[in-house]
């Protein structure tokens, strides 16, 4: 077995030993299923009998006729009772094969649907639990690509491709039986070709899989150009960039129908090819076949039964090839599943992790934290910080100085390369995440609303609060009055990231989500950054009200929002500076 075969197999039983286990919950339908398969497959082989027996006992009798012919014409005669029997003989075959191919068709096709559900939502699920280094360089339209389009893919292979072989392979089997109990000889002739044809499935199977590949790329590329152009159309618009856009996107879509074309063209052309050597297969047949009706070896009934079962022979191996360019495209598709499924988050629950109480004091210290993005410079070094409950500590600094980094490593986004955070003397890596985030509420700059209604963006800081709790909440971050001027107040549907809403307005909503959550421990990253000054101005008393007896950690570029810390630091050259009061002026 060459290398490159090696590989293909090897690719399959991974996905199959990663994906298979899907398919456990649905054993009973499977089973059904396959049962209904065999049930098609015993059709297809008694479909050609009632006309071989209408041939060799009606049209031109034969003396020595086979056992079921005889006993048919021994119970029927050989008149118009044998013809009217064959006749329904051809009628209850066609409804038992149609009501089998019903069920196999409708059992395989709901356990397909359900598995790739399944695969998608642990896709998902895997998605959001890897850490922030994935998401911080993974595009978001090439994973979109992989939930959609290549999970999609899975059910070709789990689903499709297993139940289609096994039919396929079930029909061969039966038809060679019968054929070799027919005619040893004329059995021989038919199958001189399977060799040459598994050799060309073989030859086209890899270089399809190679293009299916080149294709599945080039389509996660477009999905990374649209979810870009669609999700900044404010920035595509405001620089009149429409036709740069469009150039964009139909660069690689051009690309992308390139590499379906070469795929398409592979699949034709095996295609051709398997039509021409299963064409010679059945020349070589007839041909013999017909020396054999001279010869009287056979009867004429047995040629045209033996020339029907070489296309239900024929018919499958075709199909199955041709199978082989979905199988490389599905398997082109689970290898950039397994591709995400094989990441392993690098922020995780240690074993034996501990659960942070539901309300913990609040008490935060660094000690001697040094941390680094990958590839990139040191951004923080020895650094020692405490954070006490009920004060507002604010950091201050260039952009890029590391400040925003503090409350990402409070928040287990990213563990600190040397040094330990402790929240109530825990280290914060003995703590199970959702214990320790679930003690966190966040403020961003740029705060993220969903396209649904307001009253479930509020409550997305605590999903048990009650209505009540949501209207005191947005009432302390001063939102109440606007929402119920909303068309259709707290009930109404905001557009995608809250564009509908202005940016004062969005950012209410978020200091009420974080009010709402109730945490001991408050990260404002920027929070009136961005805003004109009459509504930063205004949002300060929200933000005072967001911070009163929380541990409050504030990163700020401007006086104003400045005005509201107890203790100032300076991220200068990777270090905390404490300013002194009178040196909080970020105007230098």
């Amino acid at each position: 077995m060459s290398r490159d075969r090696k590989i293909e197999v090897g690719a399959l039983r991974r996905l199959f030993r990663r994906m298979g286990p899907h398919l456990k919950n649905h054993r009973r339908k499977l089973t059904l299923g396959f049962l209904a398969m065999i049930g098609v497959a015993l059709a297809e082989i008694m479909r050609p009998w009632p006309i071989k027996v209408v041939f060799d006992g009606i049209l031109i009798p034969q003396e020595n006729p086979d056992a079921v012919t005889g006993w048919l014409m021994s119970v029927f005669g050989n008149g118009d009772f044998l013809l009217g029997a064959m006749a329904a003989a051809i009628l209850g075959i066609a409804l038992l094969g149609g009501a089998m191919g019903f069920m196999q068709a409708y059992m395989i096709a709901a356990v397909g649907q359900k598995v790739v559900a399944q695969i998608r939502l642990d896709l998902y699920r895997h998605v959001h639990r890897l850490s922030h280094s994935f998401h911080d360089t993974a595009s978001s339209g090439d994973i979109i690509a992989r939930l959609t389009g290549d999970v999609r893919m899975m059910r070709d292979l789990l689903i499709d491709a297993v139940v289609f072989f096994a039919a396929r392979i079930l029909v061969i089997l039966l038809t060679i039986g019968v054929m070799l109990w027919m005619d040893w000889r004329l059995t021989l002739v038919a199958l001189a070709i399977l060799p040459a044809l598994w050799l060309i499935t073989r030859y086209f199977g890899k270089r399809i899989k190679g293009a299916a590949r080149k294709q599945r790329r080039k389509e996660g590329k477009i999905a990374v150009v649209m979810t870009e152009g669609i999700s900044s159309i404010n920035v595509v618009k405001g620089f009149a960039r429409e036709a740069y856009e469009e150039q964009r996107f139909a660069k690689q879509n051009n690309s992308s129908a390139e590499a379906g074309v070469v795929t398409t063209r592979l699949a034709a052309n095996m295609d051709r090819v398997t039509q021409v050597l299963l064409a010679l297969g059945t020349a070589v047949v007839v041909w013999f076949g017909v020396t054999q009706v001279r010869a009287g070896e056979i009867s004429p009934g047995d040629l045209l039964v033996f020339t029907a079962y070489l296309s239900s022979l024929y018919k499958p191996i075709r199909k199955m090839a041709s199978m082989t360019a979905r199988v490389a495209k599905a398997t082109a598709s689970g290898e950039r599943l397994l591709e995400i499924f094989d990441l392993e988050p690098e922020v995780a629950d240690h074993p034996g992790a501990k659960e942070l109480d539901k309300r913990a004091y609040g008490w935060v210290l660094f000690e001697d934290v040094s941390f680094s993005y990958a590839d990139s410079a040191q951004v923080l070094e020895k650094v020692d910080l405490e954070l006490v409950p009920g004060e507002v500590t604010a950091l201050v600094g260039p952009s890029g100085a590391g400040k925003s980094t503090v409350g990402r490593l409070l928040m287990r986004f990213y563990d600190p390369e040397e040094g330990h955070i402790h929240i109530d003397g825990w280290d914060v890596r003995d703590l199970t995440l959702d214990s320790l985030r679930s003690n966190i509420a966040v403020v961003l700059q740029d705060s993220v609303l969903f396209g649904t209604s307001v009253r479930d963006n509020i409550a997305y800081g605590r999903l048990d609060a009650t209505e009540e709790e949501i209207f005191a909440a947005a009432k302390a971050a001063e939102a109440d009055n606007f929402i119920r001027a909303l068309p259709d107040g707290y009930d109404t549907i905001l557009g995608e990231r809250g564009e509908t809403l202005s940016g004062g307005q969005r950012q209410r909503i978020a200091i009420a989500r974080a009010i709402l959550r109730d945490a001991p421990i408050l990260i404002l990253d920027e929070p009136l950054s961005g805003l004109d000054p009459a509504t930063a101005k205004s949002l300060l008393v929200s933000l005072r009200r967001a911070a009163a007896g929380r541990t409050t950690l504030l990163v700020a570029h401007d006086d104003l929002t400045l005005s509201l810390a107890d203790h100032v630091y300076c991220v200068e050259n990777c270090k905390l500076v404490e300013t002194p009061p009178d040196g909080r002026s970020l105007s230098a």
